[in-house]
């Protein structure tokens, strides 16, 4: 992959004014069973210490789970969330947080990931660039085509 890409030009549909858009983040790298992304720290994804707020880092994890569940295409299946487990090691500090997510097995519409947040303001050992990570297991489950999303009529 040459340029960063929105959910939309990865082809999820209807993303535009979702959770999705509002965290802004990129895929920057994609290939079956792994997703890279990367996502500006605005003041709105702070908490009161101006640092990124964990909410935003469990989403990011969540999310970089789920792209790695489909290979890094999103095709005619949807992921749904049925656990996360995450570990939070170190503030995000910088203006940019780094996700990866990783494929570990997939059997039948299960699909297991770990998925790591990083910050490389921390320095330029890998290490201790992690901030968090997560275990996460998702259903897979056919996109309903049929259903209207965000308020929009099937007509």
């Amino acid at each position: 992959m040459t340029q960063a890409l929105t959910p939309g030009d990865m082809g999820i549909p209807n993303y535009k004014g979702t959770y999705l858009d509002f965290l802004d983040f990129r895929i920057i790298e994609a290939r079956p069973g792994f997703v890279r992304m990367r996502m500006p720290i605005t003041r709105t994804h702070t908490n009161t210490l101006d640092m990124a707020h964990g909410g935003i880092i469990m989403s990011m994890l969540d999310i970089a789970g789920a792209f790695a569940s489909h290979g890094g295409e999103r095709g005619d299946e949807v992921s749904v969330t049925m656990t996360q487990s995450t570990q939070f090691m170190r503030a995000v500090l910088g203006d940019t947080l780094y996700a990866e997510g990783r494929l570990t097995r997939r059997a039948g519409r299960t699909a297991f990931t770990q998925s790591t947040v990083y910050d490389p303001s921390h320095g330029d050992d890998p290490e201790s660039q992690i901030c968090a990570t997560a275990q996460c297991t998702f259903l897979m489950r056919p996109r309903d085509r049929s259903r209207p999303a965000n308020g929009e009529s099937n007509e």
